[in-house]
């Protein structure tokens, strides 16, 4: 596990979504360390196998693949600091992780891609004491993992663990939290962002009939990424696109505004600040200003079941490994 500085820094470009990424990274295992996982994963065994080789290479349904090191991982997680979480008795109350995404960064071709877990993924979840002591892990929803943290440093890297954890042991390089209260922020520091409502979503407001374009002000752009109706099945799901329609929209908006400016850090340090927690540095943040966020977003593989208390979504396992093989590694044959 890396050193982190837990600074809390603005970033501009990277808002929502994370044009931020640098760091050096050594190679990745797909695989998973914790009993509990790889239990899981012994239950869906057969063809999907996966081993490591002594050279840091795996072998995958019979071929063999090495980690592609041109990617750099980081972890981006958008905070809901109301919600609060129970665990075997145990209180979480630094809030739950409403979004969870994996932006990876390719140094070779300077895009970025996205990789959206859902909030409500089932994984091992850690619990610690009050004074941050390891209790147990229990399973349960991704989203609750930061819950037990102080809502900063230690809120990230128990996510960052958990996250990789799920993903195979991905190697993350750094993370990037922001309270959701930081939407409001940043969308009405550039003015607003204008997108194209692609569904009939009038039962979260009136104004967002399909096909109708809004640029999204104040109360409108946090109710546009964050509003989900917990008695429908599976509202998450369509939450997780609204985000990543809303992240590209911001990010060239921000590109508009700020076009020759040499440091998105000190324009949007004030405003951000506020809400924001990131292991990442100025310089790492305005020397990846100008990568490209791709189109095409990547979702881990999983169907929505009802949970006994909240709804559950369940990891396809051998889906996952070959979107991890296609995404994160390349054929060494």
């Amino acid at each position: 596990m890396k050193n982190k500085s837990g600074k809390i820094v603005a970033v501009a470009v990277l808002g929502l979504a994370g044009i931020l990424c640098i760091a050096l990274l050594t190679a990745g295992y797909l695989k998973k360390t914790s009993t509990a996982k790889k239990a899981s994963q012994n239950k869906q065994t057969s063809q999907a196998e996966v081993s490591q080789a002594s050279d840091n290479t795996i072998e995958y349904n019979g071929h063999k693949y090495e980690y592609n090191t041109d990617l750099e991982n980081y972890l981006f997680i958008g905070v809901d600091k109301k919600e609060e979480v129970t665990l075997q008795d145990t209180p979480g109350t630094a809030g739950q992780a409403d979004c969870v995404m994996i932006l990876s960064a390719n140094k070779q071709t300077k895009k970025v891609k996205v990789l959206q877990v859902s909030r409500d993924s089932m994984t091992d979840v850690d619990i610690y004491d009050t004074n941050g002591n390891y209790y147990t892990s229990v399973r349960a929803q991704i989203a609750t993992q930061y819950a037990y943290g102080d809502g900063k440093q230690s809120s990230c890297l128990a996510m960052e663990k958990t996250v990789s954890e799920l993903l195979y042991d991905l190697p993350i390089a750094g993370y990037v939290s922001l309270d959701i209260a930081g939407i409001h922020a940043i969308n009405d520091a550039v003015g607003g962002v204008t997108i194209t409502v692609p569904e009939d979503y009038t039962y979260i407001d009136s104004a967002f009939q399909k096909g109708a374009e809004i640029t999204l002000t104040g109360d409108l752009a946090e109710l546009y990424v964050r509003y989900r109706d917990i008695n429908q099945e599976g509202s998450n799901n369509e939450r997780m696109r609204r985000q990543t329609q809303y992240i590209p929209a911001l990010i060239s908006t921000i590109r508009k505004n700020t076009s020759g400016i040499a440091s998105y850090y000190n324009l949007y340090k004030d405003v951000l600040a506020p809400y924001m927690v990131t292991d990442l540095g100025e310089t790492q943040i305005d020397r990846l200003s100008s990568y490209e966020l791709e189109e095409e977003t990547e979702y881990v593989p999983g169907e929505v079941v009802p949970g006994e208390i909240n709804e559950e979504f369940h990891v396809n396992e051998e889906q996952l490994r070959d979107l991890l093989i296609n995404m994160f590694y390349k054929s060494v044959e």
